[in-house]
């Protein structure tokens, strides 16, 4: 068997495949055509869609309307409301639109055993205008797996308000942004999430992770890290500084040794000069004071004759 004709002939026929199911999801959405994609809107407003359906036999009391509801992906089923005027242009209006309006409409006509769906409008129905910066927070799971979710949540405003992204480790990284509904007592508030995925030898090493929300003109930024590697690169810094510490305590010990050793080296040799200076001025002296004790000796030996010749000349007297 040619197994690289079987390989071939499968990518072929898997290729076909895919080109008939987008020509079939092409014609389908020929069929009905739903506007506008996007609606946004403040409380208290008005919405209208329209649904044209392409189908001969076709009337606007038999195109159903549901609704995806934004926060709990619940199919709602709506009463079409505003028929509009023509056979093929439906409309569906919404007066004073809240918040638990929001959601993702589509249009369907049911034609025999077939139900063709329209391309669906979403409505996005926010609380007036926020000038206050929106908070943000950061979530991300405790234990290390193998690829970190990191979450972004940017609370009561929409998408369409904020642009956010990532900054990984110096690097911006776009992620991927969608709209989370939550309950805040009788309402429901639209906020924006931004979710990046993180490797986990990335997160271990400790890259610091900042979420940058720009709203309004202003920027407002929120960063997470690893905090066992924050730990660990604070001991180590700290283990380092007191290394560096105690180098130099040794270092200036040594120091000061080498100085005192110098200094007693110093005193000894001046010691020893002023011991030898006197020795000298001692035999200089001992010399000059046996000189003089032998002058004086000489002297008087000197003195003593002279006296003894002068009594023996007064001792004698001649005799007449």
């Amino acid at each position: 068997m040619d197994w690289d004709k079987f390989r071939k002939t499968l990518k072929m026929r898997a290729r076909l495949l895919l080109l008939f199911y987008i020509y079939a999801v092409k014609a389908q959405n020929t069929v009905v055509v739903q506007s506008p994609e996007l609606v946004k809107v403040e409380d208290g407003g008005s919405v209208r869609l329209q649904c044209s359906a392409k189908v001969v036999g076709t009337y606007c009391y038999t195109v159903l309307w549901t609704r995806i509801d934004s926060r709990t992906k619940k199919l709602i089923f709506l009463q079409n409301v505003d028929t509009g005027g023509q056979e093929k242009d439906c409309f569906f209006g919404i007066i004073s639109a809240t918040v638990d309006d929001s959601g993702t409409y589509y249009c369907s006509v049911v034609l025999g055993k077939m139900i063709y769906f329209g391309s669906g409008s979403t409505v996005i129905v926010t609380q007036g205008n926020r000038t206050e910066p929106p908070p943000v927070d950061i979530l991300w799971p405790r234990s290390i797996q193998p690829i970190i979710p990191l979450l972004c949540v940017v609370s009561g405003v929409a998408p369409s308000q904020v642009r956010v992204f990532w900054v990984i480790d110096g690097e911006e990284d776009s992620g991927l942004i969608q709209s989370l509904w939550t309950k805040d007592s009788d309402e429901i508030v639209e906020s924006t999430q931004n979710q990046v995925l993180l490797r986990a030898d990335e997160w271990e090493r400790g890259v610091v992770c900042t979420c940058v929300v720009e709203f309004d003109g202003k920027n407002i930024s929120k960063s997470v890290q690893n905090e066992e590697s924050s730990d660990v690169c604070t001991v180590l810094l700290y283990g380092a500084f007191a290394g560096a510490g105690l180098t130099i305590i040794v270092a200036i010990s040594i120091a000061v040794v080498l100085h005192r050793g110098r200094s007693v080296r110093s005193d000894g040799d001046a010691r020893e000069q002023r011991r030898s200076a006197g020795t000298e001025h001692k035999h200089r002296s001992g010399r000059q004071g046996s000189g003089l004790a032998i002058d004086r000796t000489i002297s008087e030996v000197q003195y003593a004759s002279s006296e003894e010749a002068s009594l023996a000349r007064r001792a004698y007297v001649p005799t007449v």
